[in-house]
């Protein structure tokens, strides 16, 4: 910002008012450059294009220069030739001639109307040339005229290069004056009897308004057209005709309409006689030539009177036989005057007869300049040259006012700082003294550089008052402190030598340091831009700079523009030198440093820190030979300066102390040590092993330039002699290089992925399971394994390092341990890369699958999977592309190859022969023998073996069903087992087998939930046939008023009842018998799905029938354990309860007043048997005993039927097993009324339980 700032400063001052001067001199200059830049540009432009090589005349001739591609320049170096013959005095004049263009083909006549026409022989005779010596332009110079002969060859070429030519030559001729087009046409090839005659003639018309287009485009105006018939004298009776007309003064010439006034007129197309009639009935298209000679014909009258007959006659043959040949002119004007958007329409001016026999007529002149004589006198051609001297003069002239004028601006300003300098000086060299020297004003004012200098003495007498203002004000008064110093110093005894034991010392506290700055204070001040001095200090500005706390800009400036040293006066300046020898360091540091180094040259390698601490001390060394060389440099000025300062001075007590630090060698291989560098090449970020690779290769290649020559440093110290070998120096360097280049790469990657052989995660595409879908339907999946764990990075990146590395490694030039170190590293990192090579396809392989939904998705599934690029053989052929590797003999990728070997099975299993897969064809087959089993048709099911085990449940199972219910049987030829046999043949491991029994899992699963659901229907049909009527009826419904019949009962318990077979038929497959109950049958993968009231009401049923059939299918008796209660008291006078007692058909139980016991009954339900329950009554007076009894009719359940008139529902205590009925009865009257009375008895179980069955 600070120089944005102070740019913008100097410009808002330059453009002020005060500046007008430098403003007006920056202004011509610039005119001035530009007008000379333009001369200088034309000038080598025409030196490049000096024109083409002429050709000599002829058809033959003009051909060959035109077959080639014509320069662009060839036409315009045609011209520059006519010019060069003109005089340079008639030149201009002669551009001022009205300008001519002749086309016309080959033997049109165009250079015999040229010549009869125009006067350019006779200019010849007069030294005014025409030039006709190429046949691809020629010019001829006439009176008034200039005309320019457009070649049949040109004519004809369409090029680029021709339109280029054209163009280069008439852009400067034409740009500001406007030619006129002569069109020379043969009238005797205008009505041949010719087929393509009038093709011909609009392709020729094309031609020339394609050339006339040109001019239009640089005149940006219509070009006057004059169009002339030649050869007219081969006509009969034009020649008659002519001289007719010649000898009554009557013109020939047809004036032409132009474009936009006469489109509309009517007549003929020219105006042939000025004041004659026109014919009123005249053709209004302008095209149309035919009757342009109809005029003429009221002079026929004069011609009958004034020709012979004869004459007359074949005066009369023309002009009927003209209206023919200006017909096929009409064409040839159509084609040429054609509208075009794109070009300007050619006026017509002028139609033209002429012959070569005849007489030359001015009157039919198709060259007659518009311009007279007079009117081309007038014009001034050098005007313009006249003006632009003017221009030239009147800007040199501004340049060179303005340059003075600025100049003295600069002047003035300078010398007024300069005085404010020398009134107020600044206490140190500042940039306002800077920038008073001419040097660098001129730097701040580049355009001084280029103005002319009118003040250069005056530049220099500034010049001189500055370096005077520099030496008075600043290095005079220096030079009396530095005097005064160094008279302030104690003297020491002459020759003593002051020992310089550590770095920090050097120049500071030296008793010689106010003597060695006037050395070098003395140097500056007579030093010149020429003397030696002045060199010197030059090349060390900077060391002057730091020696005496000086500004550099002021150092530089001085000796630069100092030019004599005669004008420097110390008069009165006291300068006392001392006797000095320097400074010497001591010389066992040196010789113990040296040893170091010997020592560090037997070592395998060195360390950062060492090296470090090497070259630190190197630099110190290196030190004290720069103090030792800066005090030689101090006995250099004091001989220089003995030819410059007064003989007063004395600097003789300046000499140099011999020492053993000043031998070359020791000098040369501190500097040897000090270029030496531990550095290595940074190992781009994520380069990984790669980058290892190539740099250390580069490291290994790398030839020290210091060290092609095996140099050998020798020298002595303190007696002991020293040698030091740049190429053991190197080869130390080179091994501690790569030793540390090898720990730090193995410190930064301690935290090892596997991943370090690749640059990139981008450069190998992953693989992709179900690429072009989401992995979500029928064949699931979506796993992705990491590009850089393909067969192909492995080729291209894991394989040539591992090839390459090991071998570099053991070709170092570092220590054994170095390289077990980085071969441990190494090997750890191929250990690592190989496991999760390995895990990246075992992951792949897991997470394919099948997942079929319905039949038909699965259908789809197995007719996929049998195809040749099935999606499992995709997943398997690529697995196998990747970990197909083989590892040769290098240890490393054995190593790798060792974590594949887990898929060894694959290789078996895609074992290749004959370009088939032919284990994975046996899969296949058992694939395609699944599909068609789903697919078979239900009626081939139904032919199934009746022998064949649960025929009649298979046959009401799908295809899918029974392949499920042959799974979840366990039968041999089932596809699991059938599967599973294959898997084992290839030794496929357990783990590994999913992917391929997935099919046949989902054929079970689909085949499951159609066999659950037939369960389901079957149960149902039983249920409801069989179960269903025995749960509506008494004594399984309590409250039913209806029996249930034998038969019923038979249907549904007995073993070999309806019920009983089709459950073994159809649902016993299903289940399993554990402990006497019906369990689910275990089933792979999943707990098969039952009813859920089958199983309970299988069981009850199985209970039934226990209960009511023998193992030989004959009805049981139904037996109960009953104990009768204790007999309930009796009220007084009361009959006393003897007995109670129950019985049921033949079987009955008793209760006395006594301990009860329990007794066995049976009930028959297959006949009809009474039951009744009661009590028997004593009277207290031994009277005859009486019975209340409650009875039931006889019936096949009259027991129950008994239990159903209890006096409440049987009560069961679970923790006896004992149901208690109670029932109630009415005691006979005694004494009173009569009470009711409740007899229990107890039956073991419940009685009811066995016909409980679930609902």
């Amino acid at each position: 910002m600070d120089s944005l700032s102070r740019i913008t400063g100097y410009v808002r001052i330059f453009f002020t008012l005060d500046n007008w001067p430098t403003l007006l001199a920056i202004l011509a200059a610039l005119v001035l450059l530009i007008l000379v830049g333009l001369l200088v540009y034309y000038r080598i432009r025409k030196r490049r294009h000096p024109g083409t090589l002429e050709i000599k005349a002829g058809s033959s001739a003009e051909r060959k220069a035109l077959k080639k591609e014509m320069p662009a320049s060839s036409l315009t170096g045609i011209w520059k030739e006519f010019l060069k013959a003109i005089p340079w005095s008639i030149r201009p004049n002669i551009m001022t001639y009205e300008h001519f263009i002749v086309f016309g083909q080959a033997g049109s006549g165009k250079s015999t109307l040229i010549d009869r026409y125009t006067d350019w022989q006779g200019h010849a005779r007069q030294f005014y040339p025409s030039f006709t010596a190429n046949p691809l332009l020629q010019i001829y110079l006439g009176s008034k005229v200039l005309v320019q002969e457009i070649p049949a060859s040109l004519l004809d070429d369409t090029s680029e290069a021709a339109r280029r030519a054209l163009l280069k030559l008439w852009k400067p001729l034409f740009r500001r004056r406007k030619p006129t087009v002569v069109i020379a046409l043969n009238a005797m090839e205008l009505s041949p009897d010719e087929p393509g005659h009038l093709e011909s003639l609009r392709q020729k018309a094309q031609m020339i308004r394609g050339k006339i287009n040109l001019l239009g485009q640089i005149c940006k105006k219509p070009i006057p057209v004059r169009l002339v018939l030649t050869h007219l004298d081969q006509f009969e009776g034009f020649l008659e005709f002519s001289r007719f007309l010649a000898q009554g003064n009557i013109p020939l010439k047809l004036e032409w309409p132009s474009a936009g006034g006469d489109r509309d007129r009517s007549g003929s197309p020219g105006t042939p006689v000025e004041g004659q009639r026109q014919d009123p009935t005249a053709r209004t298209d302008r095209y149309d030539l035919s009757g342009c000679l109809d005029p003429c014909e009221e002079h026929l009258t004069r011609a009958l009177i004034s020709l012979p007959a004869d004459q007359y006659l074949r005066a009369m043959t023309f002009l009927c036989q003209a209206p023919r040949v200006f017909q096929d002119l009409s064409l040839f004007v159509r084609s040429l005057q054609e509208a075009d958007p794109l070009s300007l329409e050619p006026e017509i001016t002028g139609f033209y007869l002429t012959s070569q026999a005849e007489e030359n007529l001015p009157v039919l002149n198709p060259f007659a300049p518009l311009l007279t004589a007079e009117e081309i006198s007038k014009i001034d051609p050098h005007r313009r040259h006249r003006l632009a001297a003017a221009a030239i003069g009147l800007a040199g002239l501004l340049f060179f006012g303005a340059a003075y004028f600025h100049g003295r601006s600069l002047i003035v300003e300078r010398q007024r700082g300069l005085d404010r300098v020398e009134t107020d000086p600044p206490a140190r060299y500042d940039q306002r003294m800077h920038e008073l020297l001419p040097a660098v004003y001129a730097d701040q004012h580049p355009v001084t550089k280029v103005l002319p200098d009118f003040f250069s003495s005056r530049n220099r007498e500034i010049t001189h008052r500055s370096m005077e203002n520099i030496r008075e004000l600043y290095l005079l008064p220096e030079l009396d402190r530095l005097a005064t110093e160094m008279a302030a110093k104690p003297q020491t005894p002459t020759g003593a030598v002051i020992t310089i034991h550590g770095f920090e010392h050097y120049y500071k506290g030296s008793i010689h340091a106010a003597q060695d700055r006037a050395v070098y204070l003395l140097a500056l001040i007579y030093a010149t831009r020429d003397n030696d001095l002045g060199q010197l200090i030059q090349q060390n500005p900077t060391s002057w700079s730091k020696i005496l706390n000086l500004p550099r800009t002021m150092i530089e400036d001085y000796v630069h523009n100092n030019v004599s040293s005669s004008d420097v006066s110390l008069a009165g300046k006291k300068l006392s030198f001392r006797q000095s020898h320097g400074a010497v360091d001591d010389p066992n540091r040196w010789m113990a440093y040296f040893r170091e180094i010997r020592r560090f040259c037997q070592q395998p390698f060195m360390s950062r820190m060492e090296f470090e601490k090497l070259q630190k001390d190197t630099e110190q060394f290196l030190g004290v030979i720069q103090q030792m060389e800066l005090y030689d440099l101090t006995v250099r000025l004091a001989k220089l300066l003995k030819k410059e300062v007064p003989p007063d001075i004395h600097l003789d007590m300046i000499v140099i102390q011999e020492s053993e630090l000043r031998q070359e060698a020791i000098k040369n291989s501190l500097n040897f040590i000090k270029n030496s560098s531990m550095n290595y090449p940074e190992t781009a970020p994520g380069s990984g092993l790669a980058g290892l690779l190539e740099n250390l290769k580069v490291m290994l290649s790398y030839k020290d330039p210091r060290a092609e020559r095996d140099w050998t440093f020798r020298f002595s110290l303190g007696g002991e002699d020293f040698s030091l070998s740049a190429g053991q120096w190197k080869d130390l360097i080179n091994r501690s290089r790569i030793n540390a280049f090898l720990r730090d790469f193995v410190n930064q990657h301690q935290r090892q992925d596997g991943l370090l052989f690749f640059p990139s995660d981008q450069e190998f595409d992953d693989l992709i399971m179900n690429p072009s879908n989401d992995g979500r339907f029928l064949f699931i999946g979506s796993a992705r394994v990491d590009g850089r764990f393909t067969r192909d990075a492995v080729e291209k990146r894991v394989r040539p390092i591992l090839s390459e590395l090991p071998a570099l490694i053991e070709s170092l030039p570092i220590d054994p341990q170095g390289k077990k170190h980085v071969t441990n590293f190494l090997l750890k990192e191929v250990d690592i890369y190989g496991r999760r090579y390995a895990q990246s396809y075992r992951r792949y392989y897991m997470e394919f699958d099948i997942k079929a939904g319905s039949p038909g998705a699965l259908r789809f599934v197995l007719s996929q999977m049998v195809l040749p690029s099935s999606p499992l053989r995709e997943v398997l052929v690529s697995i196998q592309d990747n970990i197909r590797i083989d590892p040769g003999t290098n240890e490393y990728m054995q190593i790798f190859s060792r974590h594949l070997s887990e898929f060894d099975f694959i290789k078996r299993l895609m074992g290749e022969q004959k370009g088939t897969f032919p284990e994975l064809d046996r899969y296949k087959a058992l694939m395609e023998q699944m599909l068609a089993d789903i697919q078979e048709q239900q009626g081939q099911g139904e032919k199934r073996d009746k022998e064949e085990s649960h025929a009649l449940l298979k046959n009401r199972l799908s295809p899918l069903g029974r392949i499920a219910f042959a799974i979840l049987d366990q039968e041999k030829d089932s596809y699991v087992n059938l599967v599973k046999r294959w898997l084992e043949s290839v030794a496929v491991p357990r783990p590994w087998q999913d992917i391929f029994l997935a099919p046949v899992w989902q054929a079970y699963f689909l085949g499951m939930a159609e066999i659950e659901s037939d369960i389901a229907k079957t149960w149902e049909e039983l249920r409801q046939a069989d179960i269903q009527p025995l749960q509506h009826k008494f004594p399984f419904l309590p409250a039913s008023g209806e029996d249930v019949s034998i038969e019923e009962l038979r249907n549904a318990t007995h073993p070999a009842g309806h019920f009983r077979r089709s459950f073994q038929a159809l649902l016993l497959p299903y289940c399993g018998e554990e402990g006497q109950r019906w369990r689910k049958r275990s089933s792979p993968y999943n707990v098969l799905k039952l009813p859920e009231t089958m199983l309970p009401t299988l069981n009850a049923i199985e209970q039934l029938g226990d209960v009511l059939w023998d193992r030989d299918g004959k009805e049981k008796f139904l037996e109960f354990m009953v104990r009768p209660a204790p007999l309930p008291l009796m009220p007084p006078r009361e009959p006393l309860a003897a007995l109670s007692y129950l019985y049921v058909g033949d079987s009955a139980v008793f209760g006395f007043n006594q301990k009860p016991s329990w007794k066995r009954i049976r009930c028959s339900w297959k006949d009809p048997s009474s039951a009744a329950v009661g009590i028997e009554f004593a009277g207290r007076s031994r009277s005859a005993r009486i019975k209340r009894t409650i009875e039931v009719p006889p019936s096949y359940w009259s027991f129950y039927r008994l239990l159903q008139k209890a006096k409440q529902p049987a009560a069961f205590d679970r923790n006896r097993n004992i149901s208690t009925v109670q029932w109630t009865i009415m005691s006979p009257a005694g004494n009173g009324e009569g009470v009711s009375l409740d007899i229990a008895f107890d039956i073991k179980g419940d009685p009811w339980s066995v016909f409980k069955l679930p609902r």
